[in-house]
């Protein structure tokens, strides 16, 4: 080996060693590869601590927000109304909550707006509903730019919830009487055409006098006793909807709601004793025949009606009573399609006057009297104003859409828009 050789190796290798030895080159080194993962760690321990505060904030407010739906539905609003209360709630919890806690930290549109997954079953047995609330929400934060130098631009937090909140029967009842008119003019025709017929019998004040014997005319009209039948069924249903104790097929169908029926013409008609349930009564009212006859005179039934609910008759609160229902309200529904005329055609003031008096009775007695004018003449309707317990219990429908109507508001006023049945 020369000697110039030798002297170049023994250069380099003193280099290397020198190289070696330099500290200060090493922490520059280990510096830059250690530095990030320091600097990420620190942005992780600092979005750490959000994480847990957000994720405390998300479940608080969920939980609230499933309550509030809970108790919602269990107080007779709708599922509906009761989605919108947890959206609205929740959305203002997390909107003052976060806002608060992450300071200048921009909180998404995404986050504030986006509603909960909402989940609502409700279980009936016997007189109680128990309403069963499921709720997830989820929420994205954006990770500091400390943590983003690992890799993470976001993370997406959940929290879920279930609440239950239930309805039970009140101790409070119904019981319901309807005195209707079946006269001959509830055989006279509405505005309301019969599409099932293509012909029929068309009554009217004019050509009355030919019953029964009238000739078929075209097109066929519903006439005041078939929309008084329709009426009173829809009244039916709504009952029957508003009634957690209501079952088609249980004998009683109800243990909440007993209702009973007379009819009058010239005189009362037999009546149909109150029972429990709305069927007895709706059959009763279907009977009534297609094409009434008689004058008009509703003593007697208003009478039956009296006897049926006057606080000294106890069969109603024994009835009650028997299903651990110590209190009930009691109405009564009065109809007529004209004045007070006994078997004549001619009005007849004593009558009037009988009628009225009974009508004071029923009123001081605590019966609330619900009265329907329906295409009733002006005595008619000045009678029937007087007998309402108020002026928003008199009703004064002139189509079959506005009896059906009428009696449909009529029942939502006795349970309340059908919350008088549940607490």
């Amino acid at each position: 080996m020369s000697g110039a050789g030798y002297m170049s190796d023994k250069r380099l290798q003193s280099n290397f060693h020198r190289l070696i030895a330099d500290k200060g080159g090493n922490f520059g080194i280990m510096t830059a590869i250690i530095l990030p993962i320091a600097l990420g760690s620190a942005g992780l321990a600092m979005d750490a601590t959000k994480m847990v505060e957000t994720k405390r904030v998300l479940q608080s407010a969920v939980d609230a927000a499933t309550l509030a739906a809970a108790s919602a539905l269990s107080k007779g609003q709708s599922q509906e109304d009761a989605e919108a209360l947890a959206n609205s709630f929740i959305a203002s919890q997390l909107a003052n909550a976060l806002a608060d806690e992450q300071g200048s930290t921009e909180i998404s549109q995404t986050n504030t707006n986006a509603p909960p997954t909402i989940n609502i079953s409700a279980t009936t047995s016997g007189k109680s509903t128990t309403y069963t609330v499921n709720m997830t929400k989820t929420y994205t934060i954006e990770m500091n730019p400390l943590s983003q130098v690992m890799g993470w631009k976001t993370v997406t937090l959940s929290a879920s919830s279930t609440a239950q909140a239930g309805t039970t029967a009140s101790q409070r009842g119904l019981s319901l009487y309807l005195v209707l008119d079946r006269s001959g003019s509830m055989s006279f025709v509405t505005d309301q055409i019969n599409t099932s017929q293509n012909s029929c019998q068309n009554y009217t004040d004019s050509n009355w006098g030919y019953y029964p014997y009238l000739w078929y005319s075209s097109p066929c009209y519903i006439n005041k006793s078939t929309a008084l039948k329709t009426a009173v069924a829809y009244m039916a249903q709504i009952l029957n909807n508003a009634d957690p104790t209501y079952s088609a097929n249980s004998k009683p169908q109800s243990e909440l709601i007993r209702m009973g029926a007379d009819s009058f013409n010239g005189s009362a008609q037999t009546p149909q004793n109150i029972q429990w349930g709305t069927s007895a009564a709706t059959t009763y009212v279907n009977n009534i025949p297609t094409y009434p006859t008689g004058g008009t005179d509703a003593t007697g039934a208003l009478t039956n009606a009296y006897n049926a609910l006057k606080s000294a008759n106890t069969t109603e609160a024994v009835a009650h009573a028997s299903y651990g229902v110590s209190k009930f309200d009691r109405y009564l529904i009065f109809m007529t399609d004209g004045e007070m005329t006994g078997n004549s055609s001619t009005w007849n003031s004593s009558l009037d006057a009988n009628v009225r008096s009974l009508c004071a009775s029923i009123k001081a007695d605590g019966i609330q009297i619900f009265t329907v004018a329906f295409m009733a003449p002006d005595r008619g309707k000045s009678l029937l104003q007087y007998c309402a317990s108020s002026s928003d219990d008199y009703f004064q429908p002139n189509t079959m859409a506005d009896i059906v109507a009428a009696f449909g508001s009529i029942a939502e006023k006795a349970t309340q828009s059908a919350t008088r049945l549940t607490n």
